[in-house]
């Protein structure tokens, strides 16, 4: 008898539906998988018959040959055991399907015991099945949690393989299950434990209001580390549909890293060292898998002693800062990670650290402080929107009252919802039409502009990027036009450092 199911893989972020075919031939018995199944699928035999045989079936093994299609498509991971196992089992005769196989989609690995246990990118297949018009998903409990975000699909969370022929065979309904999605924003990290560098906690206002790319430089101890740390404590919350992005890539990345499974609730935080290589920044690997850009997807990624990354890292950064997004082609395919992320970096102002400090000497001549700033490409400083020179706080800031998180909080939201309702984006994120549109001059302060763009000499981008920030602090200041107090304010925070480059 040849039985039809389908099923689904996931390479990378790409979904795949699978359509597995069964039949029982006549001949030695055997258990053959053809189609283009890599190790682990080929393997997937010997965990179903052990499963079938755990249930209580008593399975006697025959000539079974399964073909996986499309065929041209190398199949990979255990996302097939469950629909293997389901597939066996109707074409032996033991379990009369009534639930309509061709809607419906099956994953799930199984263990000897017919435990099906947790798989990466559920919630990428459950999305794909709803895309494709598939009426119901038969998945493992455990994923349930990411899974129950998925609407006009029937779901089937099962814990082993009984429950699955239960389904298979009507005795099962669908889970009915509301996830109350709750954002979280408190945070155990505030500002107001930064003494204080009030400059740089305005420019990071800013930044997390408009998300623009930040660069601290200052000398060691005067809170860089500190401020990038607490920066996502006063950014908006993460939104539902930006949860679900950010929950596709932590689904898919199970493993590399801490993800204890259900919706990522807030902005992610990645921090990686410098030693860092540029395939663990941008991710690669022979089935490529995200890196820490992607991983940092609707979040930060805080890039502390920046200059001591290697070049190779710098110069992967060039596309993602600009198109939000990384390509990585491999041998096996070419696939495309989101990489919307806020980029913060902190460096030291020279080698030693003290070039600015008012006390300590430093100990670099010219030429090595150069050589320091010259690590850093200038394309990359091009791309960073917001340049902070960060100095040591007087012995009056110490006992002062900050002000804390969500008191900046509260100002960063009213400028959110303002660009929200007026563009659906973020300052940062418009394009040069829509900066035409959305950040217009006043004829009475173009003479300003031509001033500073005389006196700077900055790149187009540089002036577009100047007209966003502009943007940002009106959007936070509640005025409607751009004013010279903006682009004054705006200025202070370009690069102010080329005598070193």
């Amino acid at each position: 008898m040849l039985v039809k199911m389908n099923s689904a893989i996931v390479f990378s972020l790409e979904p795949t539906v699978v359509e597995i075919e069964i039949l029982h031939k006549n001949g030695f018995p055997g258990f053959e998988i053809v189609g283009l199944p890599d190790a682990s699928v080929k393997e997937a035999k010997e965990r179903v018959i052990e499963a079938i045989k755990h249930i209580g079936i008593d399975f006697s093994l025959r000539r079974i040959v399964c073909n996986l299609a499309p065929a041209d498509i190398k199949k990979t991971g255990t996302y097939l055991d469950l629909p293997l196992a389901v597939g066996v089992l109707i074409s032996s005769g033991f379990i009369n399907p009534v639930i309509n196989l061709s809607d419906t989609i099956i994953v799930g690995e199984l263990g000897f015991n017919g435990v099906i246990r947790q798989l990466k990118g559920v919630l990428v297949i459950a999305l794909e099945c709803v895309k494709k018009g598939f009426k119901n998903i038969i998945f493992p409990y455990s994923n349930l949690d990411e899974v129950s975000v998925v609407k006009d699909v029937n779901l089937y969370p099962v814990k082993e393989l009984s429950e699955v022929i239960d389904v298979i065979e009507g005795r099962a309904v669908p889970t009915v299950y509301e996830y109350n999605f709750r954002p979280e924003i408190e945070s155990s990290l505030d500002f107001s434990e930064v003494k204080g560098q009030s400059f740089a906690k305005r420019g990071l206002e800013i930044a997390a209001a408009g998300f623009h790319n930040v660069l601290m430089i200052g000398s060691p101890g005067v809170g860089k580390s500190m401020l990038a740390k607490r920066l996502v404590s006063i950014m908006p919350p993460i939104t539902f549909e930006e949860s679900i992005e950010t929950t596709k890539i932590y689904s898919i990345a199970k493993g590399k890293i801490n993800y204890e499974g259900g919706l990522v609730n807030k902005r992610p935080f990645r921090a990686p060292h410098h030693t860092s290589s540029d395939v663990s920044i941008t991710g690669g690997g022979t089935i490529p898998s995200p890196g820490e850009i992607s991983l940092a997807h609707n979040g930060i990624l805080f890039m502390d002693e920046f200059p001591e990354f290697k070049r190779s890292v710098f110069e992967v950064l060039r596309e993602p800062l600009e198109e939000r997004k990384v390509t990585v082609s491999r041998s096996q395919g070419c696939v495309t990670f989101p990489a919307n992320f806020l980029f913060v970096a902190a460096m030291n102002p020279c080698y030693c650290g003290y070039l600015w400090h008012p006390v300590k000497s430093c100990s670099c001549t010219p030429t090595k402080v150069k050589q320091y700033y010259k690590k850093i490409s200038g394309p990359i400083l091009d791309r960073i929107d917001i340049h902070i020179k960060m100095s040591e706080i007087e012995y009056e800031d110490v006992n002062s009252k900050q002000e804390t998180s969500k008191e900046i909080r509260k100002r960063v939201l009213k400028a959110f919802n303002t660009q929200m309702s007026r563009q659906k984006k973020y300052n940062s994120m418009l394009d040069n039409n829509e900066v035409n549109k959305f950040c217009q001059i006043p004829q009475k302060i173009v003479p300003l502009l031509r001033k500073l763009i005389d006196k700077w000499g900055i790149s187009m981008r540089n002036y577009y990027k100047l007209l966003k920030i502009s943007r940002t602090i009106a959007d936070l200041n509640g005025d409607n036009d751009i004013m010279e107090q903006h682009i004054l304010e705006a200025v202070q925070y370009r690069n102010n450092f080329d005598k070193y480059n």
